[in-house]
């Protein structure tokens, strides 16, 4: 099975392969260097404290970037050739972006008046200038043009330069606006650094693009912006509520247990982007089949291995003062196989197939089981963690149910 689908990969696939691994493994190596610096700098407390900031940031820099690294691509695959088209793409989607970005400030204004929320006000706002390095960071153009390795140089510089200047300057619990200022710092690098890149190769100039082609351009990515903000909705969500309802401690553990689990997650999503255009324009659907096969068995083994080493994975990543959450890392192993086949057959069956609105339909649905669940947990003053933690598990088994019956519907699969 293995070898037949290693045989499909031609050599741009390939090489695209590495360079998405390489984005991948930068991100990840940097997040469990930090997971474990942080942790034992700021303190269980203070970790939980940066991580509740950032989940609410989350949605924010996810209204800026709307959906556009999700279906942009598809845009830039099918209009390689044509320049003026190109620029016209580019330019909708940086004006966009950055109308989105001063709206976020102003919306954020009014979460101020929350109590909880405005105990932190200050930290959420300066994280918010992630925005800028969201604006204008181009993925989608790259995986568009199948050529990725300036991305990769960009995502290996900025991450280092995160993760160096942290350990220089982040010495104690005092320090989280000192780390937030360099997150930020290294998220508009790392922006600054993409579009250089883009300019570069695409020669791209900048043109005023009519309000008619801006509303075009929202039209088509509001799905894909609901379905991004309800995939996250769920991991970011959880950790809002478990702050806001449960204490800051859980988050702490919840967090790391989550990033354990992401770790053997991001493997797939690496292999989707890699075959994403492929898969577009060969609608290859045995191709499809065995990646799916492949993922499950995959996913399977990598869910058996952490449940088994749950233990000293969470003393590993999180210290002696996180084992005592082995259990959560446990609990969790179940959404590998889930979240794992949700990205293979979202992505390389419904998107790559046209079945833009059933993909985004299964995952606004699923948000909106979680979020009517949680009114009703509130109501019945049932907003405990471990209801919290059984919500996340079953409302992600939901969605890739959904995705799996339109994938069969669409025939996009099978």
């Amino acid at each position: 099975m293995f070898r037949k689908i290693y045989l499909s990969l031609n050599n741009e696939i390939a090489k695209n392969f590495f360079y998405f691994s390489v984005i991948k493994f930068a991100n990840i190596l940097s997040k469990y260097i930090l997971l474990g610096y942080l942790i034992r700098t700021l303190g269980e407390e203070g970790y939980g404290v940066l991580t509740w900031v950032d989940s609410f940031v989350q949605y924010f820099l996810i209204l800026v970037n709307f959906g556009f690294d999700m279906y942009a691509a598809k845009y830039i695959v099918e209009n390689k050739q044509n320049k003026t088209k190109i620029d016209e793409i580019i330019s909708a989607i940086i004006t966009v972006k950055t109308g989105l970005f001063v709206f976020g400030f102003v919306l954020l204004g009014l979460f101020s008046f929350n109590n909880e929320i405005a105990k932190h006000i200050d930290l959420i706002f300066f994280m918010l200038f992630m925005g800028i390095g969201e604006i204008l960071f181009p993925i989608w153009y790259f995986q568009g043009i199948e050529k990725m390795k300036p991305i990769a140089i960009v995502s290996v510089v900025s991450r280092t330069l995160l993760v160096f200047l942290t350990i220089l300057f982040v010495k104690n619990s005092s320090h989280i606006a000192v780390y937030i200022f360099i997150l930020v710092l290294s998220n508009i690098v790392w922006g600054g650094l993409g579009f250089y890149f883009l300019k570069k190769k695409s020669d791209f100039k900048f043109i005023l693009v009519p309000l008619e082609t801006i509303k075009h351009y929202l039209k088509e990515g509001y799905l894909f912006f609901l379905g991004r903000f309800s995939t996250l909705f769920l991991n970011f969500g959880t950790i809002f509520l478990i702050g806001y309802f449960c204490s800051k401690n859980l988050v702490s553990g919840f967090d790391i247990a989550s990033k354990i689990i992401f770790a053997f997650i991001f493997p797939f999503e690496v292999i989707q982007q890699a075959v994403f255009p492929l898969i577009v324009r060969t609608k290859n659907k045995l191709f499809l089949q065995r990646l799916v096969l492949f993922t499950i068995c995959s996913a399977l083994f990598f869910s058996g291995s952490i449940y088994y080493f749950s233990e000293e994975m969470m003393t590993f990543f999180g210290g002696n003062q996180m084992t005592k959450y082995a259990y959560l890392l446990e609990s969790l192993v179940v959404l590998i196989p889930v979240i794992s086949c949700s990205i293979i057959i979202g992505s390389c069956s419904l998107v790559a197939f046209g079945a833009l609105k059933q993909y985004n339909y299964a995952l606004v649905f699923s948000c909106l089981i979680y979020f009517f669940t949680v009114l009703l947990l509130y109501v019945m003053n049932q907003m405990s963690f471990i209801n919290l933690l059984l919500l996340r598990i079953s409302v992600d088994v939901i969605m890739v149910m959904l995705i799996f019956y339109f994938a069969v519907k669409k025939k996009t699969l099978l």
